[in-house]
């Protein structure tokens, strides 16, 4: 959809007047479909945490947390630009975009390959490989 909605501002073509190519009616757009994406996440995170445990509920609320700084990032930022002079709004959205992807990578990267709560929660806790422990119980090497 997102390749759609770029090609469809080429086409159109308005380059006369642009300062950025997230700016216009593909702007609003995008705008649009990361916050029904944010929605979509925010009941599966529900639907899930309503299923699990404490420790599941833990995980889910770090993931919440993480997930909502990576899918209203796009849309603060472009609302945020709207209040510089048109000039200066493609340098702040490419760089306030990519620090906020940034981050909410570095987060999520912390919150799924550290020994932490998703650590616990997943089935990685339980190898039985060498090296591997349970929850619980200590290998004997």
């Amino acid at each position: 959809i997102h390749i759609m909605l770029v090609g469809f501002g080429k086409i159109k073509d308005d380059a006369a007047y642009k300062y950025h190519e997230n700016e216009g009616v593909v702007g609003w757009i995008l705008l649009v479909m990361r916050i029904l994406l944010y929605v979509w996440f925010l009941w599966a995170v529900q639907s899930s945490a309503a299923e699990g445990g404490n420790r599941l509920r833990n995980f889910l609320r770090q993931f919440r947390a993480a997930g909502s700084a990576y899918f209203l990032a796009y849309p603060g930022l472009f609302l945020f630009t709207k209040c510089f002079a048109p000039y200066w709004q493609h340098a702040v959205m490419s760089i306030g975009l990519m620090c906020m992807q940034m981050g909410s990578n570095l987060w999520l990267a912390s919150l799924f390959l550290t020994r932490g709560e998703y650590f616990k929660v997943s089935t990685l806790s339980s190898s039985d490989l060498p090296g591997g422990t349970k929850i619980g119980l200590v290998k004997e090497e």
